[in-house]
């Protein structure tokens, strides 16, 4: 296994976990939580956050390491400044777009 693979291997499993953990979150229906409109938002917010980061992890994994790193990284970086999304889960996002760029070959 050569290093780019490796990398990509990597930022599949970083965005795995990442998008993984905001499905988790938005799945998670604490008690006397009243369901309002901002409620149901917020959760369908994340998990279209949450699938995103599968579907773009699943690019990495496939060889289309650029396409797949780019959507990571874009869409953590906008996690970061979603309500309801952590900044653990954002920062697992944007890491693993940075290494799907970089086994792509896009920083030589």
């Amino acid at each position: 296994m050569d290093e780019k693979r490796v990398l990509a291997l990597l930022g599949f499993l970083l965005g795995l976990v990442a998008g993984v953990l905001i499905l988790v979150g938005a799945f998670e229906l604490g008690r006397n939580q009243s369901i309002t409109v901002e409620l149901i938002a917020g959760r369908i917010v994340q998990v279209v956050f949450g699938v995103v980061i599968l579907f773009a992890s699943l690019l990495i994994y496939r060889r289309t390491t650029n396409a797949g790193g780019f959507v990571n990284l874009i869409v953590g970086i906008i996690g970061l400044f979603v309500p309801g999304i952590g900044t653990t889960e954002a920062a697992l996002a944007i890491i693993s777009g940075i290494l799907g760029l970089i086994a792509s070959g896009t920083f030589k």
